[in-house]
């Protein structure tokens, strides 16, 4: 009796005897019909895998920026999770904290504003009541939106960043790369600033120094064949 041929159930690609991965697509040979153990595995596998999981780069984000960034760029990317996927990952947690934490913010504090600049005469000309209303809700949905908000912002700042240290040989969408993972390394940690803004007082000035500050001992570890005041120095003035 001739045994059937075994082929991929992705691309139908003809498999050879005890083949685990296809040659032709790289899907694994032994899928099985999708079950409780099947997306338990999967959870496990793409969150907490130790060679290519979010809990993975993120270690490595805290223990050794510059050195991943610099591996990273040069090849060694199949440990690390996708950049861009880290960051609306951790972008939305944010934001679901966030929109848990959520409460009405101080009405008097509004009326205050809008009492004083109810007697000036400007305020015959322009509403200022439905202005203020108009930057609340702008700022409301950029914090509720943090992910999407730094998306925003990522492709001016890599552009800054890539004048700023122009003559270090990197080009722009590498310098992209380099502040997704920056920034999702800020984002992991702002989930703890949301607590304390919620119940203790406003810290997003520390949060923004905090994130100063891991930026550049990154990229001084990044560039650590360079002096370190000459990147310190530069990283001042491309974030600036």
């Amino acid at each position: 009796m001739i045994k059937e041929e075994k082929r991929c159930k992705n691309c139908s690609q003809h498999l050879l005897l005890n083949q685990k991965f296809c040659h032709e697509c790289g899907q694994k040979t032994d899928t099985h019909r999708i079950n409780f153990h099947f997306l338990v595995h999967e959870v496990q596998h793409g969150i907490f895998h130790v060679h290519g999981g979010i809990l993975f780069t993120i270690k490595e984000l805290f223990t050794r920026p510059g050195d991943t960034l610099r591996e990273y760029l040069a090849g060694k990317r199949k440990p690390h999770f996708p950049p861009l996927t880290f960051v609306l990952i951790m972008g939305s947690v944010c934001a679901l904290i966030q929109f848990l934490l959520k409460h009405k913010k101080a009405e008097n504090k509004v009326h205050n504003v809008e009492t004083s600049l109810s007697k000036s005469e400007i305020s015959k000309y322009i509403d200022f009541k439905g202005l203020i209303a108009y930057f609340e809700h702008v700022f409301e949905w950029l914090g509720g939106h943090l992910a999407f908000t730094i998306l925003l912002m990522l492709p001016i700042a890599a552009l800054a960043f890539f004048w700023g240290f122009r003559k270090y040989g990197y080009n722009y969408p590498e310098w992209l790369v380099i502040l997704l993972f920056l920034a999702g390394q800020c984002l992991t940690l702002y989930p703890v600033f949301i607590f304390l803004n919620r119940f203790v007082g406003d810290f997003n000035f520390f949060f923004f120094m905090l994130c100063w500050g891991l930026i550049t001992f990154s990229l001084v570890q990044f560039f650590n064949t360079r002096g370190k005041w000459y990147v310190i120095l530069r990283t001042f003035w491309s974030i600036f």
